[in-house]
């Protein structure tokens, strides 16, 4: 009598968790007059328009593009807001990547090391045309004509991979629901740099003949920015969300370490050397004020998505790296070290 005592509890027990089990994952499939809850983060339903001035709810899915779901109403609703400081900061630098890594490829494809006016004409057309992709890519979405953005905002890094939350309710059907939760941010740089490379087509060629730059001279950057594009935006579209977040820390650490690397490649590294290199080579100078900009803007970001109020302190460390290797470079000369 005990043992059936005990296995009659167990059944109820297990039949109750199995109920209690069911009921959480319950949820109206088809279409439905009231809205009702929809399994899964990013599963949401929107209104369909019906006969007799009366309107359906689709059934649980995506939400189409440009809205995202409301956790609370369960309904897809229009996303209206504007990016933020930090969204068109990631956005930018998704444009600087492109463009160096045309400027990159421009300067290792050409014979000449030395500062020259074609190579600074190469240099010029490929910031003409990642400028007009950028702007192009703008304005061709909402609102349409316009160098503003209608966009969603960025909750959590989930958001930018909802393709791995599709739910399985109940383990009958798994509900694909995967969404661009963050419109437009992931999207719009696969259009910049498809027109990036329209624009590459377009403009580079009469760039070319105006410079009278012919033969390997001409190909090479190119090619090398054929090969670069794909894959920035396979980069991009396995780890946008990461980059998102983690752009700041990326843009300070790459630019001291391609700062560091300028002054190492000198072959005086006494300060008086390094200091006059710098100042008197038009094409030395440059590099060291773009190792600035690049360093500034990497301060910027990450003090505007942590401290705001340190933004105009935190700037005054900028010219802080040239200076510090500089000074400090006769101390960490090769030349200094020996064997015993």
């Amino acid at each position: 009598m005990k043992e059936m005592a005990s296995l009659s509890s167990i059944v109820v027990l297990l039949s109750f968790f199995n109920i209690h089990f069911i009921q959480g994952y319950y949820y109206d499939k088809g279409t439905v007059q009231t809205i009702t809850k929809c399994p899964g983060y990013y599963c949401g339903r929107y209104q369909i328009p019906g006969d007799n001035e009366t309107s359906l709810w689709s059934s649980c899915g995506p939400c189409p593009r440009g809205s995202r779901v409301n956790n609370s109403t369960w309904a897809c609703t229009e996303c209206t807001s504007s990016p933020t400081a930090y969204d068109w900061m990631y956005l930018c630098f998704m444009v600087v990547v492109g463009l160096l890594a045309q400027w990159y490829s421009i300067d290792m494809m050409l014979p000449n090391s030395q500062f020259s006016w074609k190579t600074f004409g190469t240099h010029f057309s490929a910031l003409i045309e990642t400028c007009l992709s950028a702007c192009i890519t703008l304005l061709v979405h909402e609102p349409l004509g316009s160098l503003q953005l209608r966009s969603c905002t960025v909750k959590h890094l989930s958001d930018w991979y909802t393709i791995l939350h599709n739910p399985n309710p109940n383990y009958e059907e798994v509900l694909h629901c995967a969404q661009e939760a963050v419109y437009p941010l992931y999207s719009i740089v696969f259009v910049h740099y498809g027109l990036s490379v329209f624009m590459l087509f377009f403009i580079r060629p009469w760039a070319n003949k105006a410079l009278q730059n012919r033969g390997h001279v001409a190909s090479r950057p190119i090619y090398a920015a054929l090969y670069l594009y794909p894959i920035l935006a396979l980069v991009h579209g396995i780890m946008a969300g990461l980059i998102y977040y983690a752009f700041p820390s990326i843009i300070i650490l790459l630019s001291l370490m391609s700062h560091a690397f300028h002054f190492a490649s000198r072959t005086d590294q006494s300060w008086r050397a390094l200091l006059y290199e710098t100042v008197s080579c038009i094409h030395n100078l440059i590099v060291v004020i773009g190792h600035w900009v690049l360093h500034g803007f990497g301060l910027v970001a990450l003090t505007l998505w942590l401290q705001p109020e340190l933004l105009a302190a935190i700037l005054t460390l900028v010219p802080l790296p040239t200076f510090l290797y500089i000074v400090l470079s006769r101390f960490t000369d090769p030349g200094k070290f020996h064997s015993d």
